[in-house]
């Protein structure tokens, strides 16, 4: 069986479900608002050059302030196609998205800027900001949500228990698994961070070999020997 541990992935799950295989998904982690989220429709009107952003849930968060701030004009960059997805859905497509989806090369790409505010979660990593700061840029981060992790049901460590291939999205949902359960299934990761965490704590990693959900899902496949 095969584990989704984000709880958002329902494209994903039909296309392992085609496939013929069986798969279910629990969400370990769980994003709540930080109090600075009340500050961002204005930090927005202050003349930034560029406005990042590294993670959906960022996105959406950005896209709320942006409508509450009335829609000023904005360059945003994101860090991939699921997060500049979002953000052209809501009406502010990305001026700037890698090719491929980390904070790594979206610093290294980054257009020409000055002054950046960085839209960020509690646990985001500081690549961007070290990337960006070295080209000589100037780089606010503004976190706006919490990562934590959810109580599980009885039901939902059952399934822990019985995947033969769980399928992590961040290094923060390798370590919620590893605290539900000793069981260490085979781990498709979708990006070498956390494809790192998972190898420290016992499983055995099967890194996607480009971040992103498309990787992931090859990655789920040579996991499970397909």
């Amino acid at each position: 069986m095969v584990l989704l541990t984000r709880g958002k992935d329902r494209a994903l799950l039909a296309r392992l479900a085609a496939l013929g295989l069986e798969a279910a998904e629990v969400a370990l982690l769980e994003q709540v608002d930080l109090p600075t989220l009340a500050l961002l429709p204005g930090r927005l009107k202050e003349g930034w050059d560029f406005v990042a952003v590294t993670s959906k849930e960022g996105a959406r968060r950005l896209l709320w302030a942006w409508e509450e701030a009335g829609r000023p004009s904005l360059q945003v960059a994101a860090v991939g196609e699921g997060t500049g997805r979002i953000l052209a859905e809501g009406g502010l497509p990305p001026a700037f998205v890698p090719e491929r989806a980390t904070a790594q090369d979206l610093a290294r790409g980054f257009p020409e800027a000055r002054r950046v505010l960085f839209v960020a979660g509690d646990l985001a990593g500081r690549d961007l900001e070290e990337g960006l700061r070295a080209r000589g840029a100037w780089v606010e981060r503004l976190p706006v949500y919490a990562t934590r992790e959810r109580a599980l049901s009885p039901e939902e460590v059952a399934l822990l228990e019985r995947a033969e291939v769980a399928a992590f999205f961040s290094p923060s949902g390798v370590r919620a698994f590893a605290r539900w359960t000793r069981r260490r299934p085979k781990a498709a990761c979708i990006g070498p961070s956390t494809a790192e965490e998972a190898e420290r704590l016992g499983f055995s990693p099967y890194e996607a070999e480009r971040p992103g959900l498309e990787g992931l899902f090859g990655a789920i496949l040579r996991a499970l020997g397909a």
